[in-house]
């Protein structure tokens, strides 16, 4: 072999070899693995006995190729802190694992989730311990991390709830008697309630961690006959909120008591409070009535306690009792309840359908409340007058109307006395009052008002929209929002492009205003479009963003009566300016050239005939 042929020999070796070990390189350079570091940030449990764990990874010496794969969690049934050697069981006994794909950032937030720790009996509530570890894709595995919590409680048990009294069911109850329950639970309570038939009487929210024993007043004489359920439910302070009850039965005895007739509340200062009302005793007839009495208070003072009239002569007025209250001077507030026990020492004490004393006032002669209807337009176009009006139906006269009104929210109220300028006939009078504002106000001013009415019993009456106020809004002339037409937008957007927008804009108003907003990747960007002519606005800018962003384009303007159009959403995914490449493509590709293409020439020269 000549000379010549053993230079192209060598240069071949050469050019062979020293693409293989730059390819090696980079290779070593992807693969190379560091092991990520994890702390757990929050331990949980959920309503369906499950823990959740969240956790932070960071990769250290993180690149694209390299990235966190897997995430394990392992719990123990111990306070103790029982780490797993993952180099012996290769990873195995974990309670529930998570898969990554590539990450954007070397260092995320996770959280994995536990199976359901409950075989929903109710009774394998444990403490667990709870350990974490991560593993990258190329097989590095982080620190074995325990939480510094300790161990996390998983409660499945309900409440244990006990009636103490009534000890039995069907027992006999009156009057007012206490339900006494024993409830207990080994994650505390939030929340005990008591229910008659169903109906919800009572409730102890959050009560003290040491309580056990938990009472409520029973009310029994709204189901005086009957055989109501008493119900007492309980749940415990747990994530999962176990909630247990236990139900029971009394009988209700005693007298019944059934008004005659409704009693007002309210009265004429004129004006007697009769009581008229029928006493029996369904459950049992044999027994006799011993007392019934009428305990009434006057303005929030003493109870008083005075005895029914018993009517009772014959079968026909059996169980009648009455008694007649006299004429209170106005404004006194008469509060009462009726009281009455049979021979056997079994009583009730009657009130209202929320357990609470019966109310009447006494007022003037005239405690009829007038009665109104107020008319206006709830939008008043700009320059047009702005009228409120009241029509007030009312028995005598009407003393005072008053309407008051605010401009601006942040104002007080100012007060206005209107004068009646219409009467109608004298049984039912009707009153007619009307205010016009004199003064021409601002594009959306809203105004705030209302009416207040007293009447010669001084009964009075507020309408104010159910304290919402009434609202007129002044509204410009022109209501139409521009019309936005896009005449030029690029087809496609490269990195680093100017590009010019252009539109033109249908408008009767003065615009105040016409932009163009593009996002990058969710990031708003705004730039004010210039006027170029008779309908015509443009605007050129700089889409400053990467290869495959997502960039969305549109278009807003709004006129001096605040009418606001947008214009529809172009929507591009940024190109490359120009090809690139990177370690793992460009240079792969000429290294394979290098490796094909130059010793097929380098050895279609070797075989070339010599001369």
């Amino acid at each position: 072999m000549n000379i010549r042929s053993k230079k192209f020999m060598t240069y071949a070796l050469l050019v062979l070899v020293i693409p293989f070990v730059s390819l090696m390189t980079l290779k070593q350079h992807d693969v190379a693995a560091e092991s990520p570091t994890i702390s757990i940030t929050d331990v949980t449990s959920t309503p369906t006995y499950r823990i959740d764990v969240t956790v932070e990874i960071t990769l250290t010496g993180y690149n694209y190729d390299l990235y966190t794969e897997t995430l394990y969690l392992y719990l123990n049934q111990s306070e103790a802190n029982i780490l797993i050697d993952l180099a012996d069981d290769e990873y195995t006994g974990y309670n529930s694992s998570k898969t990554f794909g590539r990450q954007d950032e070397a260092t995320f937030e996770a959280s994995i989730l536990s199976p359901t720790l409950s075989d929903g009996s109710g009774e394998d509530s444990a403490k667990y311990n709870v350990t974490v570890v991560a593993l990258t894709n190329t097989d590095e595995q982080s620190d074995i991390v325990a939480w510094s919590g300790g161990y996390i409680f998983i409660d499945t048990e309900p409440p244990k709830v006990i009636f103490d009294t009534p000890a039995i069911g069907y027992e006999e109850v009156w009057g007012i008697y206490q339900i006494k329950a024993n409830i207990t639970d080994i994650s505390n309570l939030s929340l005990v309630q008591f229910f008659v038939n169903g109906e919800e009487r009572h409730r102890i929210e959050n009560p003290d961690p040491a309580q056990i024993t938990f009472t409520w007043d029973y009310e029994s004489y709204k189901e005086v006959a009957e055989e109501p359920l008493i119900k007492v439910a309980a749940y415990d302070n747990s994530s999962a909120m176990n909630l247990e009850d236990n139900t029971t039965t009394v009988k209700v005895v005693g007298p019944s008591l059934q008004l005659e007739q409704s009693i007002p509340t309210i009265i004429d200062s004129n004006e007697t409070l009769y009581f008229n009302a029928t006493i029996t005793d369904t459950n049992n007839p044999e027994i006799d009535l011993d007392y019934v009495g009428l305990l009434y208070s006057i303005d929030g003072g003493a109870w008083v306690e005075v005895a029914f009239n018993n009517l009772t002569v014959d079968e026909a007025t059996q169980g009648k009792f009455n008694y007649t209250l006299s004429p209170q001077p106005v404004g006194t507030m008469i509060e009462w309840k009726i009281y009455a026990n049979n021979t056997d020492g079994q009583y009730h004490e009657f009130k209202n359908e929320t357990y609470q004393p019966f109310v009447a006032k006494s007022v003037f002669p005239d405690h009829i409340l007038p009665t109104g209807e107020v008319e206006y337009d709830t939008t008043v176009t700009y320059g047009l007058n702005v009228t409120v009006k009241l029509n007030v139906t009312e028995h005598s006269v009407v003393n005072f109307c008053y309407l008051n009104y605010r401009i601006d929210i942040e104002d007080d109220f100012e007060e206005l006395l209107l004068t009646n300028t219409t009467t109608g006939a004298t049984n039912d009078t009707w009153f007619y009052f009307e205010y016009n504002f004199t003064e021409t106000y601002d594009v959306f001013t809203i105004i705030d008002f209302y009416f207040w009415v007293n009447d010669s019993g001084s009964n009075e009456l507020t309408l104010d929209d159910g304290g919402k106020y009434y609202h007129i809004k002044v509204m410009p002339i022109d209501l139409v929002a521009p019309v936005i037409n896009i005449t030029a937008v690029p087809e496609t957007i490269v990195s680093g492009q100017n590009i010019t927008i252009t539109v033109t804009i249908e408008e009767s108003s003065i615009l105040l205003s016409v932009q163009v907003f593009y996002t990058v990747n969710g990031e708003q960007h705004v730039v004010d479009m210039t006027y170029v002519s008779g309908t015509t606005y443009s605007a050129s800018f700089v889409v400053h963003a990467s290869t495959g962003d997502k960039v969305e384009i549109f278009v807003r303007a709004y006129d001096e009566y605040y009418n606001t159009a947008v214009s529809e959403v172009y929507q591009f995914d940024i190109e490359s300016a120009k090809p690139s490449g990177s370690h793992s493509n460009a240079w792969l590709w000429l290294m394979l050239i290098a490796l094909i293409i130059i010793p097929l020439a380098i050895t279609f020269v070797l075989l070339k005939p010599q001369k």
